[in-house]
């Protein structure tokens, strides 16, 4: 299979860079990073003294910042076995995640075999850090440490702690090992055996602060200075990196609407063989092989290439055979090509050279510029005479077509012979992005991570991304981080319309902690909740929510004798929609049309509650009655309130036993909701309810009354339940499909059951007992609350309930009593022009754990993917410090335990070796072996160390089945 491979990702960190963005800006400022390092830092990493004092001694490196530190925690990986691991295997695992991240493809859904093709340099850390330390090997195990510092293991390591399903080949061909990654994925890709590959390098040479001894004719630089393609060019300088790009076929790039920065058009690996002056020395004719079969396999005529990143070692044998070479292969184009090499910028970053180019050239095709050759004082003469096609540039400038697609080329050399050169091409439509259209509308970003303070320092990096990109839209910075980022534990979400209002908004915003399985509860308000134009936001911005809207309206019409938008789309200046044969109408149309947009979206009720006429919203989408049934029913509900005796109610902040104190003589009062403990509402005749309201201001309890003008849930509502009973039990009952707690008494109705006949009639004639079907709801594993409906009151009294005292029966919620969540998608009771409260309830409800269908919610969005800041890992110091190499000595034999030691002993004394060798301080007697962090070689390992130490055979099985210190000693000591 031929065909162009797209780069659709990449990521990397490298001398004065932290990530490829800044690398970028350094580059193109023509900025050297290489780091002159001083005599202080020099002693403190360990050089001698004399060494400092030897004229040849050039103190110049490019420097990687903290390749010390490694979020270990996020890849399942313990504290020891981080510390004795590589550091060019750990920093490439985060760079393979964070290449995927910039892909969009860091989620959980699948996208196919992802292949990784990854080398490393010479592991410096395993001979000065890890073997170093007494004891170290015998503790872990060869195999153990093996395993985390030898090269075979570098991509298959990444693939298992990903999760990745393609090929995992190390690939080691010393300095343009990362190129010829690239070109293997591109194979991997062509053939079938990946759909997406990763392809890179990693060179972390230790101690970083540590120059080089200058030898004259050699490859190193004697000033510090790397001078590519320069008159003066002397020596190339070390340098530290690690990089990776993430490739798809093009056709499956363009098809999943990726961000293309190149196109890989074809590429050729070959090797030099013996014709040449030595293994070190590069050869011509290997070159001009490598580069006539990379044109021939992409189909492109080298004198189209407009840019060319070269291997560029600035050595003077080098840079003269490369030169020969490339001369010898192009012809001169319309207009020259400009060439240069990354390594006068960063230095020379061994087995990351290669892909650092890359991301270089792919860059300046993305951006349409070509970058400078940095450092340049005067071009090698070649360069000048027009003996060859090419010219330097010593500062960045626009690149301009030639009438064809613009196009680039990157050549590799590794010490050895094998040369890698990959044609590269802009791709479709491939420019820097302008300014985003702003539509004004209510965006949701959400940001995740395995801590709080993760998601804490993933909002402060996006706040300063849109900082510096105040350009970007949130609907865009929305749909990458809802749909192209993968959702951890810890959660935070944010509503904003632009990028002001995003930057105040994210350092205030709160993390929660997901639940696994949350059961969502949706509790629907009833009458009082009201307000002029509730639907209009949501109304104008979904077309599912505006449909019902419609049908429902346009069915109640002849019923209502008015169009139900007036009220809760329009301003109704009369009021309406407080009307009481408006209102219930109103609201279960409102109410059901906004559960079923939240159904759509993906979040899926555990129960529903519905507070009076919320009931009837809430029976009608858990599917026990169909939706036209329930709002006729509901609108005769409201016709026949209205029409019932005029009364009163009165809200009273006291529980039912103290206000009963009070109703001697006022017979003709009921008690219409028990709401909270403290919160206790009556209904009945306006006068009765004025003399209790003396009483109880004479006793000082807090009440107020309340703006019906009937007496709602109480005897007044005899001839209204009556006839109502009989409209609801003509209408066909359906299995219920999502379970209901009933606000009579309380219970859970559950899937498929019933309501018992009459229930309507009762429900109307009696009290609502919302505080007993909340605590029902509570007892639910991990609830979540959400008020589907206008106005907090059913959210405010849910937190006062699970914040209250001695109010709750026992249940698995009163363990973590006062956190349970509780958002309200309409808290504002004035129009939303956008509903964007809607939205950030959503939020919440993403970050307490509910299912979020992303696409669902964008509907038909314009919104593009953008690049955003990567996962902030966690920066703890997992690093062993070099040791003075000790004297050889004679291993003595471990002191025997006494005779007879006692349990307590031997617990006391394998939970130390479990603290050695998980380096996790503080072991519980308890602690299972495998939930600290432990794997199954080191368990091996670890028994084995304790069968020697006590001289007993641990039967592996029994102990497996509780592998705790306190276990493992009662087998030691039985």
């Amino acid at each position: 299979m031929n065909g162009d491979i797209a780069i659709v990702g990449m990521a990397g960190r490298f001398p004065g860079a932290a990530d490829v963005w800044e690398y970028w800006s350094n580059v193109a400022a023509g900025k050297i990073t290489i780091s002159e390092l001083t005599r202080g830092e020099l002693l403190a990493a360990g050089v001698p003294a004399d060494r400092l004092d030897d004229p040849a001694y050039v103190p110049a490196r490019g420097v990687l910042a903290d390749p010390d530190l490694f979020d270990a925690a996020f890849f399942g990986i313990t504290p020891r076995e981080a510390e004795t691991m590589d550091p060019q295997h750990r920093l490439l695992m985060q760079t393979a995640w964070a290449t995927l991240e910039s892909a969009g493809l860091a989620t959980r859904e699948p996208f196919g075999r992802v292949g990784v093709f990854a080398g490393a340099g010479f592991n410096y850390y395993a001979l000065h850090h890890v073997f170093a330390q007494p004891g170290l090997v015998e503790t872990q195990g060869l195999l153990s440490v093996v395993l985390g510092n030898e090269k075979d293991h570098l991509a298959a390591k990444i693939a298992y702690r990903l999760d990745l399903g393609g090929p995992a080949i190390t690939v080691q061909t010393a300095c343009s090992t990362s190129l010829v990654a690239v070109h293997l994925a591109c194979q991997s890709l062509r053939t079938g055996d990946s759909d997406v590959a990763l392809a890179g390098g990693a060179c972390v040479a230790v101690p970083q602060q540590a120059g080089y001894l200058y030898e004259t004719k050699g490859i190193m630089s004697p000033d510090g200075t790397c001078r590519p393609f320069d008159a003066t060019a002397a020596g190339t300088v070390p340098g530290n990196g690690v990089a990776m790009v993430a490739l798809k076929r093009a056709e499956d790039a363009r098809r999943d609407g990726d961000t293309v920065y190149a196109l890989i058009k074809g590429s050729a690996v070959n090797n030099d063989g013996g014709m040449k002056v030595g293994y070190t020395a590069p050869g011509i004719a290997g070159q001009i092989d490598v580069l006539t079969r990379a044109y021939a396999a992409a189909g492109v005529d080298p004198a189209t290439v407009g840019y060319l990143e070269a291997h560029g070692t600035a050595t003077e044998v080098g840079d003269a055979i490369e030169l020969a070479a490339l001369t010898e292969v192009f012809r001169r184009g319309e207009q020259p090509c400009s060439i240069g090499s990354v390594k006068a910028n960063v230095g020379h970053l061994d087995a990351a050279a290669g892909v650092t180019g890359l991301i270089k050239a792919a860059l300046a095709l993305h951006f349409r510029q070509i970058p400078p050759l940095a450092g340049l004082k005067q071009a090698r003469p070649e360069l000048l005479d027009g003996s060859t096609p090419f010219t330097v540039d010593s500062v960045a400038r626009q690149w301009d077509s030639a009438g064809g697609p613009r196009r680039a080329a990157v050549s590799s050399f590794g010490l050895g012979g094998t040369n890698a050169h990959v044609v590269l091409e802009e791709a479709d439509g491939s420019v820097a992005p302008g300014p985003a259209v702003l539509d004004g509308r209510t965006e949701l970003i959400v940001l995740s991570g395995r801590s709080p303070e993760a998601v804490r320092e993933a909002a402060e990096q996006l706040g300063e991304h849109l900082r510096q990109r105040p350009d970007l839209a949130v609907g865009d910075v929305a749909l990458t981080s809802q749909t192209y980022r993968r959702h951890f534990p810890h959660r935070l979400a944010v509503a904003a319309r632009d990028v002001p209002a995003a930057l105040t908004r994210l350092p205030k915003a709160p993390v929660r902690e997901a639940a696994r399985r949350p059961s969502v509860v949706f509790l629907f308000p009833g009458q009082g909740a009201e307000f002029p134009a509730m639907s209009r936001g949501l109304y104008d911005r979904y077309p599912s929510f505006r449909a019902d809207l419609d049908h429902g309206a346009a069915l109640l019409a002849p019923v209502l004798g008015l169009d139900l938008r007036d009220v809760l789309v329009d301003d109704d200046p009369h009021g309406i929609v407080h009307r009481t044969d408006v209102t219930q109408p109103a609201l279960a149309l409102h109410e059901l049309a906004l559960g079923r947009l939240l159904v759509s979206w993906g979040v899926r009720p555990a129960a529903l509650i519905g507070h009076s006429i919320g009931e009837f919203a809430a029976a009608a989408l858990a599917g026990e009655m169909a939706a036209d049934d329930m709002l006729r029913l509901v609108a005769t509900r409201g016709r026949l309130m209205q029409d019932a005796p005029e009364g009163g109610m009165l809200a009273v902040l006291a529980p039912p036993s103290t206000v009963e104190e009070h109703l001697a003589g006022l017979d003709g009062l009921d008690v219409a909701a028990y709401n909270t403990p403290e919160f206790t509402v009556l209904a009945g005749p306006v006068a009765q309810l004025a003399e209790l309201r003396e009483r109880l201001a004479t006793a000082e309890v807090h009440c107020r009354t309340m703006p019906a003008q009937r007496a709602f849930h109480s005897r007044m509502m005899a001839d209204a339940a009556r006839l109502l009973g009989a409209e609801a039990d003509r209408i066909a009952q359906r299995p219920r499909t999502v379970p209901v707690v009933s606000s009579i008494d309380g219970v859970l109705l559950g899937r498929g059951l019933p309501r018992a006949e009459g229930y309507w009639a009762a429900q109307l004639r009696s009290p609502v007992r919302y505080h007993d079907a909340l605590l029902t709801a509570l007892d639910l594993p991990d609830p979540v609350l959400v008020e589907v409906g206008p106005g907090t009151a059913l959210t405010g009294m849910a937190r006062q309930t699970t914040a209250g005292s001695g109010s709750a029966r026992p249940g698995r919620w009163t363990q973590d009593r006062g956190r349970v969540p509780t958002f309200a998608l309409q808290p504002r009771p004035r129009a939303q022009v956008d509903a964007g409260d809607v939205l950030a309830g959503l939020g919440g409800l993403w970050a307490a754990g509910a299912a979020v269908d992303w696409t669902a919610v964008r509907g038909a969005s314009s919104a593009r993917r953008v690049a955003l800041p990567t996962y902030p890992f966690a920066r703890t110091r997992h690093w062993l410090d070099p040791v003075p190499a000790a004297p050889a000595t004679d291993i003595a034999e471990p002191e025997q335990p006494a005779v007879g030691a006692g349990e307590t002993e031997v617990v006391d004394e394998i939970m130390e070796l479990w603290g050695r060798m998980l380096g996790t301080p503080d072991i519980d007697p308890d602690a299972n072996f495998f939930v600290l962090g432990g794997e199954s070689l080191l368990f091996i390992r670890m028994i084995t160390q304790v069968q020697r130490r006590f001289g007993v055979h641990v039967p592996v099985e029994a102990f497996s089945a509780d592998p705790t210190p306190r276990t493992l000693a009662g087998l030691v000591t039985a």
